[in-house]
C-alpha cells in the first residue's frame, strides 16, 4: 500500500471507525457543544462543497462529519470533571521531517507548532517527529507511524514505532525534573509504563515489541511482563511472550534521524560527548585522564543541525582530540 497516497486522502468511515472502536467510552456532551461542534461540521461542509470535489469525497466528508459528534461523546479527551473543554496542550514539536498528517489533514512544521488532547497524528514514509513533552522528557515518532494523544499523560500507538526518554537530556532546552515523568503508551496488547527510562515501542507485523534502553519497562495487559535495560521483550497477537537481548545500537539507530538541532555555543566537548551518547546509545570512555581533562575545559562554538553520530565527527575536528567508534563505545583520545 502506498501510505504517502494514502495521507493526502481524507480518511474513509472505516479508519475513524476502527479508532473509535479503540477508545475507552466517555459521557456525552452537553447540549450546548453538540451545537457549536454541529454549526463546525456545517460550516466545513460548505467550504468542501464550495470546491466541488469528487462526489467520493463529498460523501466520505458528509460521513465523517455524522461521526464526529460520536468522536467527541465516545473520546471525550478534552474535557476535566467540571465539564468545561480544555485544550490541552500535550507536545511541542522540536522537529519534524517528511509528511505527517494532522487529524486528516496533511500539515507542515509552519502551520502546526503543538499538539493538543485528541490529536490524531500520522507520519508517511521518510518522516518523523521529535516532540517536546508537556511534562517533561522527549518523544519520537518513527515513518509509518499512527498515534493518538487521548489523556493528560497517555499516548494510543495503533501501529508504527515511538521512543520515549523521560529524562532532560544534557543540551535539552526542557528544565530539568526532580521527579519521574508520568507517560504511558496503551496499545491493544496493554498499556506500556516506565520507570526512568528510554525504551522503544513498535506495533505491527501481529506484535508489540518493547526495547529498553534504561531503566525499567513493563507491560499491563493479556500478558504482564517486566523488563530492564539492554532487553527488548515481544508480545504476539496470540498472547506469545519472548524476552531477548536487544541488537545494541542497531535497535536505536532511527532516533538519531529525529534528534532536535542543538546550539554547541558555549558547551565544553563533555557536555556534546554526554549529549551524543545519550541520542546514539553509546557510552562514552576516555582513554586517559588528560584527554577527559581537555574534554571537560574545550569549549565550542556554532549550531548543529544534523544526526548526533555525524555530528561527533564535525565537532570534533576542531579540538585536539580523537574520537574513534568501536562498537557501543565512543573512544576519546589525544593527538
Amino acid at each position: 500500500m502506498d501510505r504517502n497516497k494514502e495521507l493526502k486522502e481524507l480518511r474513509s468511515d472505516d479508519a475513524f471507525a476502527e479508532l473509535l472502536g479503540k477508545a475507552p467510552p466517555r459521557p456525552a456532551p452537553p447540549a450546548a457543544d453538540e451545537a457549536l461542534i454541529r454549526e463546525a461540521v456545517h460550516e466545513e461542509w460548505q467550504k468542501v462543497s464550495s470546491r466541488h470535489v469528487r462526489r467520493r469525497h463529498v460523501t466520505s466528508f458528509a460521513l465523517a462529519a455524522s461521526v464526529l459528534l460520536a468522536v467527541f461523546a465516545t473520546l471525550n479527551l478534552l474535557r476535566d470533571p467540571d465539564g468545561d473543554i480544555k485544550h490541552q496542550q500535550m507536545a511541542t514539536i522540536e522537529k519534524q521531517f517528511g509528511e505527517i498528517s494532522v487529524n486528516f489533514r496533511i500539515s507542515d512544521a509552519a502551520s502546526v507548532a503543538a499538539f493538543k488532547g485528541g490529536d490524531f497524528i500520522e507520519t508517511g514514509s521518510a518522516s518523523g517527529l521529535a516532540l517536546g513533552w508537556h511534562d517533561g522528557g522527549s518523544l519520537r515518532i518513527d515513518e509509518n507511524t499512527v498515534v493518538l494523544f487521548e489523556a493528560a499523560n497517555q499516548i494510543y500507538l495503533r501501529e508504527g514505532r515511538v521512543y520515549f526518554d523521560s529524562e532532560t537530556g544534557p543540551l535539552s532546552s526542557q528544565p530539568a525534573r526532580d521527579d519521574a515523568v508520568e507517560f504511558s503508551i496503551r496499545t491493544d496488547y496493554g498499556v506500556v509504563r516506565h520507570l526512568g527510562t528510554q525504551y522503544m515501542t513498535q506495533v505491527g507485523a501481529g506484535e508489540l515489541v518493547i526495547s529498553v534502553r534504561e531503566g525499567i519497562v513493563s507491560i499491563d495487559g493479556n500478558v504482564t511482563a517486566r523488563a530492564s535495560a539492554g532487553q527488548k521483550f515481544a508480545i504476539s497477537a496470540s498472547g506469545t511472550l519472548s524476552i531477548n537481548d536487544t541488537n545494541g545500537v542497531d535497535d536505536w539507530e532511527w532516533i538519531e534521524n529525529s534528534t532536535p538541532d542543538i546550539s554547541l555555543d558555549g558547551r565544553s566537548v563533555a557536555e556534546a560527548l554526554a549529549w551524543v551518547s545519550r541520542e546514539s546509545g553509546r557510552s562514552i570512555s576516555y582513554a586517559s585522564e588528560s584527554a577527559e581533562m581537555v574534554a571537560r575545559q574545550t569549549q565550542l562554538r556554532g549550531n548543529m543541525q544534523l544526526p548526533p553520530t555525524r555530528a561527533l565527527e564535525i565537532f570534533m575536528m576542531t579540538v585536539d582530540l580523537n574520537a574513534r567508534i568501536e562498537g557501543d563505545v565512543i573512544v576519546i583520545s589525544e593527538d
